[in-house]
């Protein structure tokens, strides 16, 4: 595990005790019933057991790793939780006991379950803990059904260990799954500040990476795969252009991004992306990825229709109707097959030939899981929506017929949307993803060389580049000839002259235009940000400000971008160097000719850091690294701005043009 883990102790022991209220049945201490779900399968069950085997080879969704993410904080392998009666045993490895012990500390009231904490550390042989475990599990209740997670997989050799021990004990055993879904289902504040983050970042990937990625294929008639815009997604997760003011290294995908086109339409998420070229010859582009942030996922589906016929318009208008009545009508104690009965109603009475075509799964319940099956609004599930639910709702229709259809690829489409959104008392849910889906958004217009736009037709459209240079060039008669070449010459005239003054002149204030400006950092120490890099004296890149911030001597030292010449990095054994150059007056170049020579300067610093990995500890080196990285693109943002500077020095500002209120050609 990680050398900063911390896991908090208030919070594990709130959340174990609402395991146990739901589990026994009882009520929270301000009378709230908890007990809104069919636990029979939880009531029965004398103990619940959560047991993690080895770290698998691909990532799964499993119920015993969202319940250690959200008792613990984290996923923890070769772990053992037995809840019993009136305690919990935690049997582990001694550095993972070492930081569960943190919840014990918080024990401070005994009255309430559970009233004590068994910690056992793992030893060569294990099989005197397991016999001691299965003592207490037998005291627990009558000692003879164990919950358990009938799905979940216990790989490696503790797992089996733990499944040998059982197999000679007859204990009945019963899946909790469902019931522990609903546990997690109810999301609290934190919990959905990073669901909230999560939807943030979904939202800015789709409208500021693949929409217009897809925009742009179309625009150059390029030929790209469904991967390949799938793969170059994920890709972008390591962009903090898109993943702004958040952990880089706890962002991931729900599961590989979905790209379809041409004709080909699943609409599941259980999906995979194929290698198909994008089609965009008059038909539908269906997408839909979601972003995990901190093990909190996020959904978003936008569907892109190249050139519509107004078929095609008036039936995602429809399914935009059917998608707010969903989102209206999901509310605080509503069962969620009447909502899916709505929908189907609307559908039934209005577009009676898109039934059979409308997806079945209206949507889940999400959070540390991205599906929670046994919540989903469909015809058979009666479970009532609960306030600070989340959900990823979702609908489509699929095997739709284009008669306007150039080709084969273009006469068969589908339309899909789908959000994240929060489920309020007595209210229609708040979305989370913010995404807009208006036709007016996901319309790509493609105008034929020639030919001119219907004026009827008042649907704002996306038009790429490759349209707008079809249009004819401005061509303005009405202007003399000579009165615009009389006006050139002018301008001409009057830039010569500034180039002459600025060339020749002595003049002071010619000579302090181009006096190169100082370039401060920050103006206070208040204005050093407050990462915790900083704080614990690690290398720091602050690309607002195009400042990198160094501890020297224990103390985290500001340097503008413009003071540094050039960094290095060099790996040497166990070791990488960083190597920082700045400009000072015994160097050479413009830069150096600049500073003021009464200052002490410094001329180099090098920064040393392991490379070594301990366990599941990154190594140091990886912040030298991951610095050198952004020092060179932060350097070339600064570059590429102070040539654009230079070049626009001496550019005559063109008035505002003034709009003729007469509308009559001037005369």
């Amino acid at each position: 595990m990680p050398s900063d883990v911390f896991i908090d102790g208030v919070r594990c022991l709130e959340r174990i005790r609402k395991l146990y209220t739901l589990w026994q049945n009882t009520n929270h201490e301000d009378g709230t019933d908890v007990l809104t779900h069919d636990n029979d399968a939880l009531h029965s069950a004398d103990a619940i057991i959560i047991v993690r085997g080895q770290k698998e080879d691909d990532f799964t969704y499993s119920k015993t790793a969202a319940m250690q993410t959200w008792l613990f904080g984290y996923e923890m392998h070769d772990v053992l939780v037995v809840f019993c009666q009136d305690s919990v045993i935690i049997f582990a490895g001694a550095k993972k006991i070492n930081y569960l012990k943190q919840i014990e500390s918080e024990q401070n009231n005994k009255e309430n379950a559970p009233r004590n904490f068994n910690f056992l550390i793992r030893k060569d042989n294990d099989e005197k803990n397991f016999s001691d475990i299965i003592e207490q599990i037998k005291q627990s209740h009558q000692g003879k059904t164990l919950g358990i997670f009938s799905k979940d997989k216990m790989d490696g050799t503790f797992g089996e260990q733990w499944k040998n021990c059982l197999s000679q004990h007859s204990f009945t055993t019963v899946d909790i799954s469902a019931s522990v879904g609903y546990l997690l289902s109810m999301k609290d504040n934190e919990e959905l500040g990073l669901i909230r983050k999560a939807c943030e970042i979904t939202g800015k990937l789709y409208s500021k990476h693949l929409k217009d990625q897809i925009v742009n294929t179309v625009d150059s008639e390029r030929k790209v795969k469904h991967s390949k815009l799938s793969e170059g997604l994920e890709a972008a997760l390591s962009d903090e252009k898109f993943v702004a003011k958040a952990d880089l290294n706890h962002v991931e995908m729900c599961y590989p991004a979905i790209v379809q086109s041409g004709g080909n339409y699943n609409l599941k998420f259980s999906a995979t992306v194929d290698n198909n070229l994008l089609h965009y010859g008059g038909s539908s582009i269906v997408c839909a990825f979601g972003i995990r942030y901190k093990s909190y996922c996020s959904n978003l589906v936008r569907t892109l229709l190249v050139n519509p016929s107004e078929e095609m318009k008036n039936t995602y208008k429809f399914l935009i109707e059917c998608e707010g009545l969903i989102i209206n009508e999901l509310k605080h104690g509503v069962q969620l097959c009447d909502v899916y009965k709505l929908v189907r109603e609307k559908v039934e009475n209005e577009r009676p030939e898109l039934v059979n075509k409308m997806t079945n799964n209206l949507g889940t319940a999400l959070g540390i899981e991205f599906r929670e099956s046994s919540i989903a609004i469909t015809s058979k599930c009666t479970i009532q929506a609960k306030k600070g639910m989340t959900f990823q709702v979702s609908i489509g229709f699929s095997g739709l017929d284009n008669s306007d259809g150039k080709d084969d690829q273009s006469k068969i489409y589908a339309l899909f949307i789908g959000d994240t959104v929060l489920v309020n008392e007595n209210e229609s849910c708040t979305l989370y993803t913010s995404s807009k889906k208006d036709l007016s958004h996901i319309a790509i217009i493609l105008k034929d060389e020639g030919s001119e736009e219907d004026e009827d037709d008042e649907t704002p459209k996306i038009v790429p580049r490759r349209a707008a240079t079809k249009e004819k060039p401005r061509n303005d008669s009405t202007v003399p000839e000579e009165s615009r070449q009389e006006f050139q010459k002018t301008l001409l005239r009057k830039l010569n002259e500034r180039a002459e003054a600025r060339l020749t002149s002595q003049d002071d204030k010619v000579s302090s235009e181009r006096t190169r400006k100082i370039l401060n950092s920050y103006k206070s120490e208040g204005q050093l940000p407050k990462d915790p890099d900083i704080h614990e004296l690690k290398l720091y890149v602050d690309k607002q400000y195009e400042t990198v911030i160094l501890p020297i001597n224990g103390m985290p030292t500001p340097f503008h971008i413009s003071t540094i010449k050039n960094v290095s990095l060099a790996v040497e054994g166990e070791y990488i160097y960083l190597r920082i150059n700045f400009f000072n007056p015994g160097g050479i170049g413009k830069q150096a000719d600049s500073i003021d020579k009464e200052n002490v300067y410094i001329k180099e610093l090098t920064y040393r850091a392991s490379n070594d990995k301990k366990d599941d500890i990154a190594p140091a080196s990886n912040n030298l690294s991951h610095v050198h990285k952004l020092i060179l693109e932060t350097q070339k943002k600064f570059k590429d701005q102070e040539q654009e500077r230079k070049q626009m020095e001496g550019v005559v500002k063109q008035a505002a043009l003034i709009l003729n209120p007469s509308k009559t050609n001037p005369k």
